[in-house]
């Protein structure tokens, strides 16, 4: 990683050394250099291992060039991928996609109702919802509060309705999950289902003195669920104000989680102090974010 000045900020953030049961946040704003320290932060450390988790399959190969010796880049995917998803493909039961809402038609049954491509669109959602989520079980929670009909109105989902999507969400689920069985194997388990197998077994990812959670502000609740689970320091890292997954069920463990200790990136190389007062405004304006202000190099 080239040699760079840090700012004040970064030399605090350098300042702390995790330590286990620590929950550390680091609310970077844009183009704040949250990598950079990350970088400098694991090459000051040398005698820790850490382990750096994030969502895209890009950024953890990227993370892979730039980090020194003692830091594993890996995506939750490949984690479970390692632990539960393999499995899966050995059997042919593994669906690299989301299903279908055309696959998802042949499974369910032709209830009184919704219409069977309505429906197949809701038991998808719901099943999407419960992965997602930390919960144990598909619930009337995980069902969709809302559907648009055949005429393209939208429509409150009833409650008779909402049963029967649990139903049909829960027999998929149970068939997903078998590795025999299912001999013509329709009931394929997607990626983001065994990143909820993986969840719901409780991993513990050892040998680890500390785990960097990169774009913690797109967390699910099962992957909170699954970091804040390990014994090892967490050091979450984002931007509160980037989120972009909550369609995907994502909170923002940036406000969500407890932490012990909180530091902030506000300095950004990404542009000068003309952007950022005007990026500092809106975000005054629109989310009332005055305590920490976005400052352009």
């Amino acid at each position: 990683w080239p040699e760079v000045k840090l700012t004040h900020e970064q030399q605090r953030i350098l300042n702390h050394k995790i330590e286990h049961g620590q929950i550390v946040k680091i609310m970077a704003f844009a183009g704040t250099g949250k990598t950079s320290t990350l970088v400098k932060y694991a090459e000051k450390f040398a005698d820790l291992n850490f382990l750096y988790v994030t969502f895209n399959k890009a950024v953890a190969e990227r993370g892979k060039r730039v980090f020194p010796g003692n830091v594993t880049c890996k995506t939750f995917h490949s984690l479970a991928f390692g632990s539960v998803g393999k499995h899966y493909k050995e059997k042919g039961k593994l669906n690299f996609s989301k299903m279908s809402v055309y696959s998802m038609c042949s499974l369910i049954q032709n209830h009184k109702g919704q219409s069977l491509f309505i429906r197949g669109k809701t038991v998808s959602q719901t099943l999407e919802n419960f992965f997602a989520s930390s919960d144990e079980e598909i619930c009337e929670e995980h069902t969709p509060i809302w559907f648009k009909n055949t005429h393209g109105e939208r429509k409150l989902v009833s409650q008779a309705e909402k049963k029967i999507n649990v139903e049909e969400a829960k027999e998929i689920w149970h068939n997903m999950k078998k590795l025999d069985g299912d001999v013509e194997r329709k009931y394929k388990i997607t990626c983001d289902g065994y990143l909820k197998l993986w969840q719901l077994s409780k991993p513990q990812l050892s040998g680890y003195d500390a785990i960097f959670v990169d774009e913690a502000q797109d967390c699910t609740p099962a992957i909170v669920d699954i970091v804040l689970s390990q014994t090892c320091g967490i050091i979450l890292v984002g931007d509160p104000h980037q989120q972009i997954y909550t369609f995907r069920g994502a909170v923002n463990t940036l406000y969500a989680v407890p932490h012990t200790h909180v530091y902030y990136l506000t300095q950004s190389f990404r542009f000068g102090p003309e952007i950022a007062y005007i990026g500092a405004t809106i975000l005054d304006v629109c989310k009332r974010i005055r305590n920490k202000t976005l400052v352009g190099g």
